[in-house]
């Protein structure tokens, strides 16, 4: 739907921006875009620091940089002589390709996290470059003691979603440099869950339990096997903050 609104009314200043959360990164998402023929632009947050509860999930967003009910988009495009490029200008402000990788970039970074351990965002973004960078040992570095500092259950019955929020990408980034140990990868995943138990973190612990149900040959995955770990992941969750 959205590449063929793309492909008619690009020319009017209209474009569209996919998000894909994964933890694996853009060679996990990249194949999906490509089997569906994708051409507009397409990031992927490894980190889920969007922050989406709820996927798939769809934002209109006017020639002022508005949001806007999703109902009746095309309509609101029609009466438009020449929209206002607001694509144009937050595209001028994104990083480039590539210079999230550059070793300034990470140097700050990693100042920034040495002068304070404590600060789980900086934590897990640091062991997410690590990561990508195949630096798997420096990112367990990062985040065996970003994670210890904490007590997982205590934090997710507390008030302090975005704390929450955090730990359970440590956790979800934790087990993505754990290969290799599975029992700590499945550890690690689930307790991602329970504290930011979200549809994207349930994929990707289903990822880690049954690697052979995803990346099959079509560019899907088995979407029963998701759902029932997710059903499983819920309430054992309730049963974990109970105790």
């Amino acid at each position: 739907m959205w590449q063929k609104a793309f492909e008619k009314y690009r020319d009017r200043g209209f474009t569209v921006v996919g998000i894909a959360l994964d933890v694996e990164g853009a060679a996990a998402a990249k194949p999906y875009y490509e089997k569906h023929g994708v051409t507009f632009p397409a990031l992927v947050d490894p980190n889920y620091a969007t922050g989406f509860g709820v996927v798939p999930l769809t934002f209109f967003v006017d020639e002022h940089g508005v949001v806007r009910k999703l109902a009746g988009w095309e309509e609101r495009l029609k009466p438009a002589e020449k929209l206002r490029p607001v694509t144009d200008e937050i595209r001028g402000q994104w990083t480039e390709p590539g210079s999230r990788l550059s070793a300034a970039a990470i140097a700050e970074l990693a100042a920034r996290h040495e002068a304070d351990p404590t600060d789980l965002a900086a934590s897990v973004e640091l062991a997410s470059r690590y990561a990508d960078l195949g630096l798997i040992a420096e990112a367990r570095a990062v985040l065996e003691p970003a994670v210890n500092r904490h007590d997982a259950k205590t934090v997710a019955r507390g008030e302090d979603a975005e704390r929450a929020r955090l730990l359970g990408q440590a956790y979800l980034q934790l087990a993505r440099a754990s290969e290799g140990n599975r029992d700590r990868q499945v550890e690690c995943a689930t307790l991602a869950f329970y504290l930011h138990p979200t549809v994207g973190f349930g994929k990707q612990i289903a990822r880690i339990i049954s690697p052979e149900k995803f990346d099959l040959p079509d560019g899907s995955f088995d979407n029963r096997f998701r759902e029932g770990t997710l059903a499983r992941l819920k309430k054992e969750r309730a049963a974990w903050l109970a105790e």
